[in-house]
């Protein structure tokens, strides 16, 4: 739940931030501060509101996870204002805040962190956000885009989706070998695991993932194949 407020903290920094460009666009125009739904001083008070219940949430959990909100929250904000507009630099920095919230988990439940872990995690997030911004790339004829995208090309972008997929394709696949108790199941999840990632780049191939979310768990095959990925990883460890 705090990481979950401190999305939200971050979320209405960011639409705040792009208000005028978020009226612009053909989807992003619903969104309740560019819709005019919620004003910007009620969003500034939902943002307090929040910090105030994230203050008192944190008292019962780790300080290792109090460390990550707080990191969590300084990235958010340096991105928004910043780094947000520095190509290469905004993608990892989008990245890292999926590693946070990853890390958080993992600390929360008292979970071992490994570096397989960390790799497949961190390069999937890559992966995702490199072919949102392609997604957006494409869009840039039919909408007002972010002056960064007009940094980027398509080459360099199917590049960095590319290798993003290719490492985080190797790493789960050595971490899936390297398992000594019921190894066959973590192996047999390489297939579907493989397929999920080729039918994502698939879908930003044809269409537009430029909302992640939604090409996601609007795509039956990638939500059928996430349940049997889950399944083989289940079997292998219980």
């Amino acid at each position: 739940m705090a990481f979950g407020l401190s999305a939200s903290i971050g979320y209405i920094i960011n639409d705040i931030s792009d208000l005028e460009l978020d009226r612009k666009h053909p989807k992003k125009k619903t969104r309740p501060f560019a819709a005019g739904e919620i004003s910007i001083k009620s969003g500034i008070l939902i943002a307090i509101f929040s910090a105030c219940g994230i203050l008192l949430i944190l008292k019962e959990l780790p300080l290792k996870f109090s460390l990550l909100i707080v990191l969590y929250l300084v990235n958010t904000f340096i991105y928004t204002r910043f780094l947000k507009k520095i190509p290469v630099i905004e993608m990892f920095s989008v990245t890292a805040g999926f590693i946070l919230r990853l890390v958080a988990g993992a600390v929360v439940i008292d979970l071992g962190i490994s570096k397989w872990f960390l790799i497949v995690g961190g390069f999937g997030a890559l992966f995702v956000i490199s072919s949102k911004r392609l997604s957006e790339l494409k869009m840039a004829n039919s909408q007002e885009i972010r002056k960064v995208l007009n940094s980027y090309s398509s080459d360099f972008l199917q590049a960095s989706s590319s290798i993003s997929v290719a490492v985080c394709i190797t790493a789960y696949t050595l971490w899936a070998f390297s398992q000594y108790i019921n190894p066959i199941w973590f192996q047999l999840s390489i297939v579907p695991f493989v397929i999920i990632l080729f039918r994502y780049k698939w879908l930003t191939e044809i269409g537009n993932t430029e909302a992640p979310e939604e090409a996601i768990l609007e795509d039956l095959p990638i939500v059928g194949l996430g349940f049997c990925c889950l399944l083989l990883l289940g079997f292998g460890i219980y």
